[in-house]
């Protein structure tokens, strides 16, 4: 890991040295570009107009901001987003109407960390450690393809013998190609990680891949919402998307994935996610759309004796107009089937083979919601996401009741870097319902913190970041060496980062 890690700096400083040359051959090449047909013209576009996934997003740079902004140094055309409203990803505010271009990003911290140990109960151990991160993006049109590409690769060194180096590798890939009268897509976010990925700082501020509202949307992503401490894990999200044209408003989507989580460090639930969904799309005018749904799922446990199979149906609605507003929400019943339902927590994240089960299957009938928004304005940019229903526990409850909202407020201070503000709250409940006195184990969790970026010319820039965790449970867990009923840490970073601008091929 550490190799592939050494060839990718060599390469990213090698791209360094000649960015300057690469710039100048480039100043005289046309950077304008037709902007999209009418949005009326339904959702699933003929190859002259290819659908527009979500552009790659360098470290510190919003998605929203970067759609939205109309300052000298970028480009004022949007093309609008057609991606289908049932389909896997979240509608977006459209992207900014650029050739190819390829974008390599280096960057450096130093991290201070109240709890680094992790310790539940209160306990404290300060600790300092340095992050080091590199990363490209990519966007490639040719023909009826449209690609992008966004991986970062890096090292946590600790100074604290107690505690582990961390590696960090996060990779996103969505590929869409058009034809006449259909669309087909795949979409591929992996990760591996030293601690779950909702609020995950690990790096100082730099993002992963495909982080954000404007990525794959739920349930085809991991739903990894409960704090699991130190230790490496491995998700991956695979969806494959078909949009068929109907009439010039309606459209049939079909789409399916797989997910997996699989600890490496600790007895946590290791578990593979099936989803299958078809849709129906209409396209009322250039900014409305509504849908309906069907929703497929089946969650397995590789250690545990637990399988999971939920149905879901909802309708949807949806409003864009491009550059300024996406927002999307859907609803409606979902019907749960547990096979060997669990009758108390696992009252450890670390210890996830733990519960006890009991009885046989058993059907849960509650509610799936799904919503969205992203606004921006010319450099101010905000995002707000809520999910609600069966989830996969985390790896540490073997199936949950999850709500889940995070947020984001951005301003861009160049077009490389951006400050802003994060944050979000999630609560996991076990699924005991067979029990006459169910005990289950509930987990709450909050994150919250900003960045200040400070640009120095137009590739270097000086970051500031905090950030707060505090988790809390109904029932004593353990997370570091110490267990407790809560776990609460902040994290102090600061970095420099060399982000090259956005290179044309």
């Amino acid at each position: 890991m550490r190799t592939v890690f050494n060839i990718l700096a060599a390469v990213l400083c090698i791209g360094a040295l000649f960015a300057p040359a690469m710039r100048a051959q480039q100043q005289g090449q046309d950077q304008g570009q037709q902007q999209g047909q009418d949005q009326t013209q339904q959702q699933t576009p003929s190859p002259q107009e290819p659908t527009q996934p979500t552009a790659p997003i360098p470290a510190y740079h919003s998605p929203l901001a970067g759609a939205a902004d109309n300052g000298e140094d970028t480009d004022n055309e949007v093309t609008p987003d057609t991606s289908a409203l049932t389909g896997v990803q979240n509608l977006s505010l459209g992207t900014s109407a650029t050739r190819s271009f390829w974008q390599p990003h280096i960057d450096v911290f130093t991290t201070i960390n109240s709890n680094q140990a992790e310790n539940a109960g209160g306990s404290t151990s300060w600790g300092e450690s340095t992050s080091v991160a590199g990363g490209v993006d990519l966007h490639h049109r040719s023909g009826n393809s449209d690609l992008t590409f966004s991986y970062l690769g890096g090292d946590s060194f600790s100074n604290s013998s107690s505690v582990s180096n961390g590696v960090v590798q996060g990779l996103n890939f969505a590929e869409r190609l058009s034809f006449r009268r259909s669309v087909l897509s795949f979409f591929d976010q992996l990760s591996y990680l030293p601690q779950s990925s909702f609020g995950f700082n690990g790096l100082g501020a730099v993002p992963l891949p495909g982080s954000g509202s404007t990525g794959v949307g739920s349930p085809f992503t991991l739903g990894q919402s409960i704090l699991t401490g130190q230790g490496q894990s491995l998700g991956n999200s695979l969806a494959t998307e078909v949009d068929a044209l109907l009439t010039a408003r309606s459209s049939l989507t079909f789409a399916g994935g797989y997910s997996l989580l699989h600890y490496f460090d600790n007895d946590s639930l290791n578990y593979g996610t099936v989803n299958v969904r078809a849709g129906y799309n209409y396209q009322m005018d250039r900014k409305n759309i509504i849908g309906l749904a069907y929703t497929f799922s089946e969650f397995n446990y590789s250690n545990f004796d637990q399988s999971i199979v939920s149905h879901t149906a909802q309708v949807s609605y949806g409003r864009r107009v491009t550059g300024r507003l996406a927002f999307q929400i859907g609803a409606g019943p979902q019907i749960s089937f547990l096979h060997m339902p669990i009758t108390n927590g696992t009252g450890s994240s670390s210890g996830g083979g733990t519960g006890s089960t009991s009885g046989g299957p058993t059907t849960l009938v509650s509610w799936a919601l799904n919503a969205n928004v992203q606004y921006a304005l010319r450099r101010n940019a905000f995002a707000l996401a809520y999910i609600h229903g069966v989830g996969e526990g985390s790896g540490v409850l073997a199936g949950s009741v999850t709500d889940q909202v995070n947020g984001s407020f951005t301003r861009k201070m160049s077009r490389t870097f951006s400050s802003g503000l994060t944050g979000g709250y999630s609560r996991n409940s076990g699924l005991a319902i067979t029990a006459s006195t169910p005990s289950n184990q509930t987990y709450d969790y909050w994150y919250g913190g900003g960045n200040f970026s400070y640009p120095i010319g137009r590739t270097l820039g000086l970051t500031l970041s905090y950030q707060l965790q505090y988790q809390t449970s109904n029932a004593s867990f353990c997370i570091g060496p110490k267990c407790g009923t809560s776990v609460f840490s902040n994290m102090i970073s600061l970095g420099v980062g060399w982000h090259q601008r956005p290179l044309s091929f």
